[in-house]
């Protein structure tokens, strides 16, 4: 993660605190914001914290981020998942998966876009995490593999049965599959569900300790990100879903 995406992280972890006044620290002074209210933009500190703290003072909003990117002009991009609430009762508003691009200097946001109802179903953080993810099994490289992972991660262990939680845990698991099979995984595709989940498709080889063949076969597993890291996924080798993203 650049020093950017990390700084980004720090954002939504202020905002969803309702931290304003942090927050508002964190942007730039000339600070361009769009005003999601009456379709405009909003300009420097003052006006971005008049517009939280009164303009939408009605609803509460929060920020799931499930992956991030940098592009090339630097910009850091973030699928994110919007849920808006009522102030007065809590009652859902909506739920929407958002674009978010954001223009730093010096470590402070100078520009916001938004892009809501975003119904893209790739993104490039979820291309580098699952590229990194499988290079890393195929290389049998452990430290690696658990930089892919969540401190919060867990799922159903299908090597042994049981649940695989808690880092402690995940480390265990991945040291217990490498010692018992050898592993060959491509990304043949994947799709970001509506639900965010990430449905990948997966044409796998697993070899036993003596190198015999056990499987050869295309998968479906489920990844759920959060920040970027994978927090649960769920594997199916039943060979049902057969049409692939």
């Amino acid at each position: 993660m650049t020093a950017d995406e990390d700084r980004i992280v720090q954002l939504y972890d202020v905002f969803n605190a309702r931290a304003f006044d942090r927050f508002i620290a964190m942007l730039a002074p000339d600070v361009a914001w769009p005003d999601e209210t009456e379709d405009g933009e909003l300009r420097g500190r003052e006006a971005v914290l008049a517009y939280l703290t009164e303009t939408t003072a009605p609803l509460v909003a929060r920020y799931t981020l499930i992956s991030l990117s940098t592009d090339a002009d630097e910009q850091v991009g973030v699928l994110v998942r919007q849920t808006i609430t009522s102030a007065a009762d809590g009652s859902l508003w909506s739920s929407t998966r958002v674009l978010h691009r954001y223009r730093l200097v010096d470590g402070l946001v100078t520009r916001l876009q938004s892009q809501q109802d975003c119904p893209d179903v790739a993104f490039p953080g979820v291309d580098a995490l699952l590229d990194r993810l499988h290079r890393a099994l195929n290389a049998r490289d452990l430290e690696a593999i658990l930089s892919c992972y969540g401190p919060t991660a867990r799922f159903s262990d299908n090597l042994e049965g049981g649940v695989v939680e808690s880092e402690d845990g995940l480390r265990a698991h991945f040291v217990h599959l490498l010692e018992t099979i050898r592993l060959e995984t491509a990304v043949m595709g994947y799709t970001i569900e509506p639900d965010d989940r990430v449905r990948a498709r997966l044409h796998i080889v697993t070899r036993g300790p003596g190198g015999g063949l056990w499987q050869d076969d295309v998968i479906t597993v489920w990844y759920r990100l959060l920040g970027g890291l994978i927090v649960e996924q769920d594997i199916d080798d039943s060979g049902r879903d057969g049409n692939g993203p």
